[in-house]
């Protein structure tokens, strides 16, 4: 059983922004806080985290209460790579609405959805190949979210990988 869970929220979370390596804000920390609570009674056999801040401090309070957990910091579960628009906000960025539309105008050099889902499916292929029959935890972003979902159930008919929106701190759980 694969847990997946979306780090707290953060400031550029509420405003709408591009962000890179950012912290949760103090509702996120709350938030992060509520999502170790509901885990608590859940034994998981190995944890895989994102190596950004946001997601290392959402499994630190996922952490107190399984404190002999083994983690894994894995760069392929790291939020899609925006490159030059880090920091920006989203209503200023040219084609914003078409950023999880694989087949959509979107004219800047960034990660694409299509490498996303690549580096994202290396993942779990590997997942499935080397911990088969585990309780894992997987702490990431709502982009590796919404690959997760295409990876498991479906890559969407229409190419809008917008339609698979995680929440901060939403578990999703897939039995592989």
């Amino acid at each position: 059983m694969i847990y997946f869970v979306r780090h707290g929220q953060t400031n550029d979370n509420v405003e709408y922004r591009i962000q890179g390596n950012k912290p949760l804000n103090k509702n996120g920390l709350n938030q992060a806080k509520d999502l170790a609570k509901q885990l608590k009674g859940v034994h998981f056999d190995v944890c895989f985290c994102s190596p950004l801040i946001r997601t290392v401090q959402t499994l630190q309070e996922i952490l107190y209460y399984h404190k002999d957990l083994k983690v894994v910091y894995d760069d392929r579960i790291q939020e899609r790579d925006y490159g030059e628009l880090v920091g920006l906000l989203a209503k200023d960025i040219d084609g914003y609405l078409n950023r999880w539309k694989s087949d959509a105008y979107w004219p800047y050099k960034t990660e694409t959805v299509d490498e996303m889902y690549n580096r994202v499916a290396g993942f779990y292929n590997d997942l499935k190949n080397n911990y088969k029959d585990k309780s894992i935890l997987i702490v990431s972003h709502c982009g590796v979210g919404r690959m997760t979902r295409a990876y498991f159930y479906g890559k969407p008919q229409d190419n809008d990988y917008s339609k698979y929106e995680m929440k901060n701190c939403e578990i999703m759980k897939i039995d592989i």
